[in-house]
Formats: C-alpha cells, sequence, structure tokens
C-alpha cells in the first residue's frame, strides 16, 4: 500500500461551496483535501474550514496560495504576492497542514481577467518591471522555511499562448531550475505537459523534493481527467509508488471537466479519477 494521500482540491470545483467539495470528497473516498485560498472568505476561515474537517473526518493536508490579484477585504495587502504567501502560511500553521503551494514569480508582465466564468492569465511581453516574488524566493523563502514546519512548496507553471505564440512566461520554469529552486516543490503534470515535458523526467529531477503533487492529464487543454489525455500518468504514479512517495496527490481538474454542476456526473468523475489513481499508486 503505498504511503502518498490522494486529496482533492476544491479548486477542481470552485464553482460549488466550499462544504459541498468536502462532502463530495468523503463520500468518493478522498484521503484529505486541499483548500485552493480564493475571494471567497470561507477559504480563508480556519474556524469555518477546521470545523468541516471534523465534520467529514478529512484532513486539510495542502493549501494553496492565492494567485488573483484581487482585494481581499480580511487579507491586508492581499494584492501583493508574498504578503498572500505569508498569509497562507499563518492558515496553514493553524489548521496544522503539511504544505502549501506557491507559483513560480512571472518573468514577464501578465494581465488576468475573467472570462466566461475562467480566469484567464495572458503574458504581456511589453510590460516589464521589479519582481518582488522573485527576490522573495531567492533571497528570503530559505529563512521563512527554517522558522516553519509547513512545507513551502513551489509549483513549476504552464506555457502560456499570445497571439499564437508560446510563451515560457515564469522564472526557474525549467525541469533543471525549477527542481533546486527550493527544498520543497509542488509537481504539477498537466503544467509539464504544455512544456511537452513527460512528467516522470521531472518527478525523477527532482524526487525527495517533490512533497506535493498536482494530478490531471494534458491533450492540448489543461487539466483533464488523469486517465484522459495524452500524458502517461499510470506510469507517473507507478513511479511515485516504486519511491514509496509519502506526499499528497491531489486531483486538480475543473469543474467543467468534472461536468459540474450535474452531480450525478461529478460523482461519476471523482470515482473514476481516485480509482484510476489509487490502482496505479498501489501498483507493484
Amino acid at each position: 500500500m503505498s504511503p502518498a494521500r490522494i486529496i482533492l482540491s476544491t479548486g477542481s470545483l470552485y464553482t460549488l461551496e466550499t462544504g459541498h467539495v468536502f462532502a463530495l470528497a468523503a463520500e468518493t473516498g478522498f484521503d484529505g483535501i486541499e483548500i485552493m485560498c480564493d475571494p471567497r472568505p470561507i477559504t480563508r476561515d480556519p474556524a469555518a474550514l477546521q470545523a468541516l474537517s471534523e465534520q467529514y473526518t478529512l484532513p486539510i493536508l495542502t493549501l494553496h496560495s492565492p494567485f488573483l490579484k484581487l482585494a481581499l477585504p480580511d487579507w491586508e495587502d492581499a494584492q501583493d504576492e508574498v504578503s498572500r504567501v505569508c498569509r497562507t502560511l499563518q492558515l496553514a500553521e493553524r489548521l496544522n497542514a503539511e504544505s502549501i503551494v506557491v507559483h513560480l514569480p512571472w518573468r514577464i508582465g501578465v494581465k488576468q481577467f475573467w472570462l466566461s466564468s475562467h480566469f484567464v492569465s495572458v503574458p504581456w511581453p511589453f510590460e516589464r518591471r521589479y519582481n518582488r516574488m522573485k527576490m522573495w524566493i531567492a533571497n528570503e523563502l530559505a529563512a521563512v522555511q527554517r522558522g516553519t514546519p509547513v512545507r513551502i512548496a513551489i509549483e513549476n507553471m504552464p506555457v502560456r499562448s499570445l497571439l499564437g505564440l508560446h510563451i515560457n512566461a515564469s522564472w526557474w520554469n525549467s525541469i533543471d531550475e525549477w527542481s533546486r529552486v527550493h527544498d520543497w516543490l509542488t509537481l504539477d503534470t498537466t503544467h509539464w505537459g504544455t512544456l511537452g515535458i513527460n512528467p516522470v523526467d521531472a518527478y525523477r529531477a527532482a524526487r525527495e523534493r517533490v512533497q506535493h503533487v498536482h494530478l490531471s492529464n494534458y491533450d492540448g487543454r489543461e487539466h483533464r481527467l488523469p486517465h484522459r489525455g495524452h500524458l502517461d500518468l499510470a506510469a507517473f504514479l507507478q513511479a511515485l509508488a516504486a519511491d514509496d512517495f509519502a506526499g499528497t496527490v491531489s486531483l486538480e481538474a475543473g469543474p467543467d471537466v468534472l461536468e459540474a454542476p450535474d452531480e450525478s456526473a461529478i460523482r461519476r468523475n471523482l470515482q473514476a479519477s481516485i480509482d484510476f489513481m489509487r490502482q496505479h499508486l498501489n501498483h507493484s
């Protein structure tokens, strides 16, 4: 039996109430939850989250720092990315979570906006600015990490498109650089897929530094169900199992991919995903 824990990201069903996502995760057999901290206050309320965790007997193992540049009235300076990370870390400490997820910093400018209920980030190479997040990771993250039991896990990012061009818009977003950027990492399989990289190769480069995995497939579109796409995620999960990977593996699809709001379809897709994940994590 693999020591890895299979968890569900609330970001997979951000169109549903957070409590509803807990209920679906419990019903379909997930081991825990990853909280996507977003503009909804409940996703950043330690008392409310702890109550949901206890109600559904699902530990909150990971929190994802907000990546939207939006004002959050209950989080001071929330439009500053470093401040958002520090707030997420404090929340994780209160909830006794194991890790938080932090994106690699932007290398070029980016425009962010809502499009048909999806939040879209478009690279904007015409804008270059001082990158506080990059400097924080390079100069301060190691000291912050030494002061907390929560593992700050840096996530690889996808290629972005602008006018038909593919742009690697993040600092340290190659296997060689990402695998050495920090002691703890989040490996996102679909993001590697956008670069044409086999996630097994990324895992083997980083290995013991990988604390957390965002699992989803890629077929030219990101965040597909694990068993549907071009990536051989069976082989990837088997590589984790062969190493007795003891971190967390989070299903990170999207509401449309899980066929929300159709309740029966959501359950069917969650069950098929977790069955696939357990089958290959327990492969011998």
